[in-house]
């Protein structure tokens, strides 16, 4: 995507390298394996710099002689570095489809906890090339990757990075401008915080790509709102190139001062454009970052033809086109043709402008071919290496069950009892209301009755029914009435006490063992519970609904025939029924 974000850091822009065929041989020399490592390690940290200062044909060639020289060693730590350099550098000279197999490799290299960092920096990598060979969606995956890689490194700058990433794929992806803004913001938000201004001028800038390639689709729609999205576009590549200021390093104030031009170009600025063109491509030349400009030269070459300046624009695009292929980006190839067969039409000259189309057609099929090619070998890959971690799974596996061998029937019965336990739980246990059940009442009630000697003062054995509760049913539906029952269930819980028993008996009917001290407490706690369900806002199932309920209790404190006292309590209900509901009625004692 052209003006999206290549930055590096500038902490190494101003340090030259030795060339790597001299460090090799100096490793070669030596002969030991202590220099060869030291060689290795002076490889990579020339790759590095290589990266930051943007001189990536000479970074190209570092990491490549490193990873001759991590392989015939043994160096596999080193050599997934190497690897990572590798797709780094490929990918910045725009080796899109060659970037991706070292950086995946080396990403299988790095599945250590301890690794995360470095494998969220090179799945970041293979992100953004899968994203600009137009495998977005592989883009998006990988860059997902790399922030579940960066949350486990927990490195704050990492984690920058890699939602920068996810942001733009997410945009490519899916076209989902919101969400990508959204962690575009959130990668913006930790650079700020941590002071990295290489990682926030990464987030600026991006926001304005993003927001210019929605508004560039917007303007090709003639949609209202693209003159929106470009003017917010301006004002994030506006606020990059003012942040750029503030670094030394020149290839990022290039980038800023070169972004900032082709969107002035967009809103038709020339004038402006053209004077940020001149700034731009000066600090490209003395950098020697012939990508910036590459870009410089398209730039003006739009402005040329929308200025009607067609043999100029035409000039500087034949000078683009004419660099040797390893000089010049597909991209910016695409670009180019892509620019030059318009000016030929606009400036009828049809034969030429097919010519062109007839170019692009061969670099578009050029282009679908290292994308299947990428896609099947990142698929043979990752067939690889799951087959690799099977393997390793089965024998782990194998040892295991040898392992477990000796324990096995004693594990078994005890997940067996476990079960059991369960079930019998899960036996006692209303499916509706979570309270006990019917057969729940049959086991507990007798074993209480017969400890009131020893273990409690006293039981109330409580029949809880809801007045007409059938026609709740009929008015409101079963569904309202299922959720009367199971909000009857959690007052009754909330206003009796762990040592209490409640159950549902069946259909709208309840019984409560409660274990107190005296009938009159008894009598006090059936009182509370009424009130309670009675004043409960029951408008917040239906707005229309009332709950009131009758109450029969039995008090023993005794030991007593377990079916005379559930009979008497159920008398004691019938008798608060046949008084009007709504009220507790206390059975004689037996």
């Amino acid at each position: 995507m052209i003006g999206a974000d290549k930055s590096r850091d500038p902490a190494h822009a101003s340090r030259r390298r030795q060339p790597a065929a001299t460090v090799l041989a100096a490793a070669a020399a030596a002969g030991s394996t202590g220099s060869q490592r030291q060689a290795l390690l002076r490889l990579l940290r020339s790759a590095r710099e290589a990266g930051s200062s943007g001189r990536h044909h000479h970074g190209l060639q570092a990491a490549e002689t490193a990873l001759q020289l991590a392989g015939e060693h043994g160096f596999e730590h080193l050599r997934s570095e190497a690897l990572a350099l590798l797709a780094l550098h490929r990918f910045r000279l725009g080796q899109l489809a060659d970037a991706i197999p070292p950086g995946l490799e080396a990403a299988s290299l790095l599945e250590r906890p301890a690794d995360a960092a470095a494998r969220a920096e090179v799945l970041c990598t293979v992100a953004m090339a899968c994203n600009e060979l137009g495998l977005a969606h592989d883009g998006l995956k990988y860059a997902l990757e790399a922030l579940s890689a960066a949350r486990l490194c927990q490195q704050p700058l990492m984690l920058s990075w890699a939602l920068n990433r996810a942001g733009l794929c997410t945009f490519s992806a899916v076209g989902d401008l919101e969400q990508s803004v959204a962690l575009l913001q959130q990668a913006r938000e930790l650079a700020a915080q941590h002071g990295h201004l290489i990682a926030l001028f990464s987030a600026i800038n991006n926001l304005g790509s993003s927001y210019r390639t929605a508004g560039q689709l917007a303007q090709s729609l003639a949609q209202a709102g693209a003159a929106a999205l470009l003017a917010q576009s301006l004002d994030y590549f506006q606020q990059a190139a003012t942040l750029a200021t503030t670094t030394d390093n020149p290839h990022l104030q290039a980038t800023a001062i070169i972004n900032l031009a082709e969107i002035l170009t967009d809103l038709a600025r020339y004038d402006e454009a053209l004077a940020e063109l001149a700034q731009g491509r000066e600090l490209a030349r003395c950098g020697d970052f012939t990508a910036l400009q590459h870009r410089a030269d398209l730039a003006e070459a739009i402005i040329l033809h929308r200025t009607g300046q067609l043999p100029a624009a035409i000039a500087v695009l034949q000078r683009v086109l004419a660099l040797p292929a390893e000089q010049i980006e597909y991209e910016m190839r695409v670009l180019a043709h892509e620019a030059l067969y318009r000016v030929y039409k606009d400036g009828g000259q049809f034969e030429p402008a097919l010519r062109q189309l007839e170019r692009l057609r061969q670099l578009e099929q050029s282009l679908a071919d290292k994308r299947s090619s990428t896609q099947g070998w990142a698929i043979r890959k990752e067939l690889e290496i799951t087959s690799a971690r099977l393997e390793t799974e089965r024998e782990r596996l194998k040892a295991e069950h040898e392992r477990l061998r000796a324990v096995r029937l004693e594990a078994e019965k005890s997940v067996a009892e476990a079960r059991m336990s369960e079930l019998e739980q899960a036996v006692l246990v209303d499916a509706l209301t979570g309270v006990g059940n019917r057969r729940c009442l049959d086991r507990e009630g007798p074993e209480r009755l017969a400890q009131l000697q020893g273990g409690f003062d006293g039981m109330a054995v409580v029949v809880l029914d809801l007045d007409y509760f059938k026609s709740i049913n009929d008015r409101f539906g079963h569904a309202i009435g299922d959720d009367t029952l199971r909000k009857v269930a959690q007052l009754v819980v909330l206003h009796t006490r762990s040592v209490d028993l409640v159950v549902r008996y069946g259909g709208e009917e309840f019984v409560l063992l409660l274990m107190e001290t005296s009938q009159e407490a008894a009598v006090a706690t059936c009182e509370r519970l009424r009130l309670a369900l009675m004043d409960y806002d029951w408008s917040t199932l239906h707005p229309l609904l009332h709950v009131t309920t009758s109450l029969g209790m039995a008090w023993q404190n005794q030991p007593q025939d377990w079916q005379a006292v559930l009979r008497a309590a159920d008398l004691a209900l019938y008798q608060a029924k046949h008084k009007g509901r709504n009220r507790l009625e206390v059975a004689p004692a037996l």
